[in-house]
């Protein structure tokens, strides 16, 4: 009897034993990466070309320079969508420093003094405004904007000449809020399209600027956080940038934290570090870039000095190429030996033209507060 308990219990364990074989093997190990799919993490963020040519950044750039705050320029949405027109280089430098620089002294002289500068003269406080394609400028068409900022309606712009399409197509409007206080000028902006018989908001962004100034220059902190939308997606954005000026140096020291969110669930993050002379005849960057896509989790690291680049793309933890030549020129090299096909090798470059887009996107997202500073 006793051997037949034994007996048994030796089966009963041996079930069990296999039980467990058999429910690890409907478990399994983990599933190993998938190989390294540069087009697939190139599309996860292809989305992010569209941030900037974002409608109604676009429409807020063009209040700036009808109403005079800034000068005419060539149209940077148009350009910066001529790929290798410019580089990310280029694109740091749009903020124009040394405009930037005068106009922030100017403010930040003024705080020392205990005078508050608003961003809108007073007179226009309150008040709502048309564009007049006579004269290519808005004009005062009564009130009814906020009680601190202006209002102006928005129209389907022409991005070959950066000014309302004509006949003129109203969609909707746009506030621009002086939330200013005694540490930083704060501009908020609100947009709302009005085309579908309702009000829907389609853009709600803050931008922070914080200056100080000594013996060797001026630093500007700026931030940007918010959401804007148009027939090309949503972004959610957390930009972050501080600049210091060295004027005995002739540099301007850049630091940054760009993340954006596209409706498609494609997370970037960027970190940028370097310097870049006033003159622009020198450049050291680092740049950083974190993708959280449909490809998974895509990492660059690439140093850029004078334009020649060095780096890595990396997957999963895996070294997946290396980056040599030039900003203009990128050369990838397989790290894993097996060639990269020509489609895979457009793709890598595509990865690398998402620096370009988010500092192309915060570029812009800046360009209201940087303009209304000029005034």
């Amino acid at each position: 009897m006793a051997g037949r308990c034994r007996a048994l219990a030796v089966g009963l364990l041996v079930l069990a034993a296999v039980g467990c074989a058999e429910e690890r093997g409907i478990i399994g190990p983990p599933l190993p990466d998938p190989p390294f799919d540069p087009e697939l993490a190139a599309n996860s963020i292809y989305s992010l070309r569209f941030a900037a040519d974002n409608a109604i950044v676009a429409q807020v750039r063009t209040i700036a320079e009808v109403l005079g705050l800034s000068a005419p320029r060539a149209n940077r949405v148009a350009h910066a969508q001529l790929r290798g027109s410019s580089d990310r280089v280029d694109l740091l430098r749009t903020l124009e420093p040394r405009s930037l620089e005068r106009a922030v002294a100017n403010v930040a002289a003024s705080r020392a003094r205990g005078a508050r500068t608003p961003l809108f003269p007073i007179n226009v406080l309150g008040k709502e405004f048309v564009f007049d394609a006579s004269i290519d400028a808005y004009v005062e068409y009564g009130d009814g904007g906020p009680e601190n900022g202006v209002r102006f309606e928005l129209y389907v712009v022409d991005l070959s000449s950066g000014l309302p399409a004509l006949p003129l197509r109203p969609f909707g409007f746009v506030d621009l809020m002086d939330e200013s206080d005694a540490v930083s000028a704060r501009l908020r902006m609100r947009a709302f399209d009005t085309s579908g018989g309702g009000t829907r908001r389609v853009a709600d962004y803050l931008v922070d600027g914080a200056f100080a100034s000594d013996a060797n220059g001026v630093s500007v902190s700026l931030l940007a956080e918010g959401f804007a939308e148009d027939q090309n997606g949503r972004f959610d954005f957390e930009l972050d940038e501080l600049l210091e000026f060295d004027d005995a140096a002739g540099m301007t020291y850049v630091t940054s934290t760009h993340r954006v969110l596209s409706a498609e669930g494609t997370e970037v993050r960027l970190r940028v570090g370097g310097d870049l002379s006033a003159d622009g005849s020198h450049a050291d960057l680092l740049f950083r870039m974190d993708i959280d896509g449909s490809a998974g989790r895509t990492l660059v690291d690439l140093s850029v000095v004078n334009g020649a680049q060095a780096g890595e793309i990396r997957q999963a933890g895996r070294v997946e190429a290396l980056v040599e030549g030039t900003v203009e020129a990128p050369v990838f090299i397989d790290a894993a030996g097996r060639g990269f096909t020509n489609a895979e090798l457009a793709a890598l470059d595509e990865i690398l033209f998402g620096i370009d887009d988010v500092l192309a996107f915060a570029g812009e997202a800046y360009v209201p507060l940087a303009d209304v500073f000029a005034y």
